[in-house]
């Protein structure tokens, strides 16, 4: 993870890291064998698109504040191609079905534990998880001295916890369904991270109260609106977010125990 200042944490995730892919193959071949070589042929250009957006993926973002907003597009750009493989090619161990592909996700807080699946929902969960840190990044790299920099750095903040939130929600439980996946992708990890984007969020909206001056007593009254949870802030800058993950994975142990 990253910091801003040490007057005024803020904190970005850092992507997950992938091994490679080949979209097109597998799923050429399943349209082949089910549909036919003519309409294999015919889906050609959207299956070279897709294998391109794959590629791009794959490939090490750039560290340059200036690229964050193309790899966000890329994200959902592949994100929104994924949810339209979804529903017509069946991705599992069946031979039956699409069975060559195997997604490989490295843990983005941990990278020597990875997981691997012949499944869409582990790698529709990662994305979504590297929306979130990209989202992260644009906001830690806005220049929150100038009314537009922080409101910038507050829009970020809220995207970031909506995709996290959304694989909270959704994606993270599939994956775990599917198959075996990193902690980072886990329900409770997902949780912590939206509600420490959220905060983050808030704490730039009552930045701009104070820059804009207004009376104590209004800034007063903000502050207990927003609840500004600084002290969860300052653990997190202090304290090996492993443990905390680590703790999440023995709880969510501990709850599939006492289910069975």
């Amino acid at each position: 993870m990253s910091s801003a200042t040490a007057v005024n944490v803020m904190l970005a995730v850092q992507e997950k890291k992938t091994a490679a892919a080949d979209l097109y193959r597998s799923l050429r071949q399943y349209i082949a064998v089910t549909y036919g070589e003519r309409e294999a042929q015919a889906a050609e250009d959207d299956l070279d698109a897709v294998r391109q957006l794959r590629l791009d993926l794959e490939k090490p973002p750039d560290a340059a504040a200036a690229s964050t907003g193309p790899r966000r597009d890329l994200l959902l750009s592949y994100y929104r191609a994924l949810s339209l493989i979804e529903p017509r090619f069946p991705i599992s161990p069946d031979r039956a079905h699409v069975h060559s592909l195997t997604f490989t996700w490295f843990d983005a807080f941990k990278p020597s534990k990875k997981a691997s699946q012949q499944s869409i929902h582990l790698e529709k969960a990662a994305v979504l998880f590297n929306l979130g840190a990209v989202y992260s990044q644009i906001a830690l790299s806005a220049d929150r001295a100038d009314a537009a920099g922080l409101r910038q750095a507050c829009n970020a903040f809220q995207s970031a916890a909506g995709a996290f939130a959304y694989l909270k929600d959704n994606a993270a439980a599939r994956a775990t369904a599917a198959g075996a996946t990193t902690v980072d992708l886990s329900v409770e990890c997902a949780g912590m991270l939206e509600k420490l984007m959220l905060a983050q969020a808030q704490e730039c909206f009552f930045e701009k109260v104070i820059g804009d001056a207004k009376p104590p007593v209004i800034c007063s009254k903000v502050a207990r609106q927003v609840n500004i949870p600084l002290g969860f802030l300052l653990c997190c800058s202090q304290i090996d977010i492993l443990w905390i993950f680590k703790r999440s994975e023995i709880a969510r142990q501990v709850n599939r125990r006492s289910l069975n």
